[in-house]
């Protein structure tokens, strides 16, 4: 009989170390979620996740990481602005919004969301990570990010580590 926890880790390893590309990681995490279901904890709240543009690859593989690390996702609809984005995240459960970018044009919308968060009076309680192919740590940093990573992977386990640390503390 197989260990639903295992088959995740292998999965989550098999993509990491990129035995498995992108679609077919997203397809296998898709399958495992029809199959096992993802745990939610209550402690980490949920995680909106947004992209702009056309671009929603890194948006869906950023969801399906925060769920195989224990958050309930809210997947903002492709072409959402980020005003709207930002709205999502009123629901007092969100803890974590994560922007996906995948090219420079996109960038200036994201220098914004800290400051949306922020006159919706929720900031703080909001860990924001931006990601994407042409997001730097200093990008992520002017842009008002709490964690940053070069991978996806990276990303979802420190969004997790800065939640929990948030509601340890």
């Amino acid at each position: 009989m197989a260990n639903p926890d295992e088959e995740l880790d292998t999965l989550l390893y098999d993509f990491e170390t990129g035995k498995i590309p992108l679609l077919q990681f997203l397809k296998k995490l898709d399958a495992f979620k029809r199959e096992y279901g993802l745990p939610h904890s209550e402690k980490l709240g949920k995680a909106v996740v947004g992209s702009f543009g056309c671009h929603t690859e890194g948006r869906d593989l950023m969801a399906g990481l925060l769920e195989a690390n224990g958050f309930k996702t809210i997947i903002a609809k492709r072409d959402t602005c980020i005003e709207d984005v930002v709205a999502l995240c009123r629901d007092p459960e969100v803890t974590v919004l994560c922007l996906s970018v995948q090219t420079t044009y996109d960038c200036p919308e994201v220098l914004e969301a800290s400051k949306l968060l922020e006159e919706e009076g929720i900031r703080d309680r909001i860990v924001l990570n931006i990601g994407g192919s042409p997001i730097t740590e200093e990008l992520s940093d002017r842009a008002g990010g709490d964690v940053f990573s070069t991978t996806a992977s990276g990303s979802a386990r420190k969004v997790r580590e800065e939640v929990l640390r948030r509601t340890s503390g």
